[in-house]
């Protein structure tokens, strides 16, 4: 029998031994995220996000992770946090031990709470969301959008020959390139259906935009986020994340996380405070009102 390094078990067990002593203590044991595997992604693309709100570019990265059957689009922050809920396997460890593995992933260059499950369950499209405390879960029929191929119109990205189509989705209407030698149907968000990988998007206002930052051949699970959702149709959970964009005092107020009295004693209130938002859906925040 091939013997274990002398080194390398004294370096495992010098490891566990934070991990012990925090059982020991009765630390309260939790698991990172509670997921369940849907599919194994074959590839991984990375895109930064651009968004204009009151003449300001905001940017996200973003990953997207396409298997055979799902492919999932989210946040890159959501990304790093998921695949280490993964590496450990979803087994419950200790507060502090889970903060510190945390506080080792890359920074975090991404704030969307969004995370985009086309293909999950089979024939549907799921997306996860959060305002405040609260987390949503909107399912709708997986479709493609119906695509108008411009022929005449090439241009190469990362060195790859891409090819123009556009599509009205949502109220907005895309121009986006995708990529025939990329033999995939997948691309940002929830476009896709083309015989290609989608490389950039944009809407015809340029209020949006998705660019291809990075792209890798690999095989990792897809991991789906199980909690305690509450289900709502899309349109309605990006109504009540407007209002929260809106005024982030007052919806705090109408949640009960604090009280008027707080709010108005709070040093922070200096004036309405809004974050940044515009909705990928066109809806104005006179419908959402």
């Amino acid at each position: 029998m091939k013997q274990f390094p002398f080194y390398l078990l004294l370096a495992s067990m010098l490891l566990a031994l934070p991990l012990r002593a925090q059982e020991k203590r009765g630390a309260r044991l939790v698991p990172l995220i509670n997921f369940e595997v849907i599919d194994t992604a074959q590839l991984k693309a990375t895109y930064r996000y651009d968004f204009v709100d009151s003449a300001k570019t905001y940017t996200n990265m973003m990953v997207l992770l396409v298997g055979p059957k799902v492919q999932t689009f989210q946040g890159e922050a959501d990304y790093y946090l998921d695949s280490l809920g993964v590496s450990l396997e979803g087994k419950a460890y200790p507060t502090p031990y889970l903060t510190a593995k945390m506080n080792q992933c890359p920074p975090k260059r991404s704030t969307t709470e969004w995370k985009v499950y086309s293909g999950y369950p089979s024939g549907m499209v799921s997306i996860t969301d959060r305002v405040l405390a609260t987390r949503y879960l909107s399912e709708e029929q997986l479709q493609a959008p119906e695509w108008k191929l411009q022929k005449g119109y090439t241009k190469t990205i990362m060195g790859y020959t891409c090819y123009q189509a556009e599509t009205d989705l949502y109220g907005r209407h895309w121009v986006v390139w995708y990529a025939p030698q990329l033999q995939c149907a997948a691309g940002p968000w929830i476009l896709w259906g083309l015989p290609g990988l989608i490389l950039e998007a944009h809407d015809s206002e340029q209020i949006h935009s998705f660019t291809l930052e990075s792209i890798a051949s690999l095989r990792t699970p897809i991991p789906y986020i199980v909690s305690n959702y509450f289900m709502l149709p899309r349109d309605r959970v990006v109504k009540d994340y407007m209002r929260y964009a809106e005024d982030l005092d007052e919806s705090l107020v109408q949640s009960g996380m604090i009280t008027p009295e707080e709010l108005a004693l709070s040093e922070k209130k200096k004036n309405r405070r809004r974050i940044p938002f515009v909705p990928l859906r066109r809806i104005t925040l006179e419908e959402a009102m």
